[in-house]
C-alpha cells in the first residue's frame, strides 16, 4: 500500500488537487485505485506524420 502511494505522489502523472484525489484514492482503495490512476494518467501518444 506504501510503494503506490509514493508513485502517486512523486509521480508527473498528475498535479494539484488532482493528485491530491488520486492519493485518497490509493489510501482507501489500495490496488484498484492505482490500477485506475495508471490507466487514467498515462502519457498522451504522438502520432508521427511522415
Amino acid at each position: 500500500m506504501v510503494l503506490p502511494l509514493i508513485h502517486v505522489i512523486l509521480s508527473s502523472r498528475s498535479h494539484g488537487g488532482a493528485k491530491f484525489g488520486w492519493s485518497l484514492a490509493v489510501v482507501f482503495f489500495p490496488l484498484l485505485g492505482y490500477i485506475i490512476y495508471l490507466i487514467v494518467t498515462q502519457p498522451a501518444k504522438t502520432v508521427q506524420q511522415s
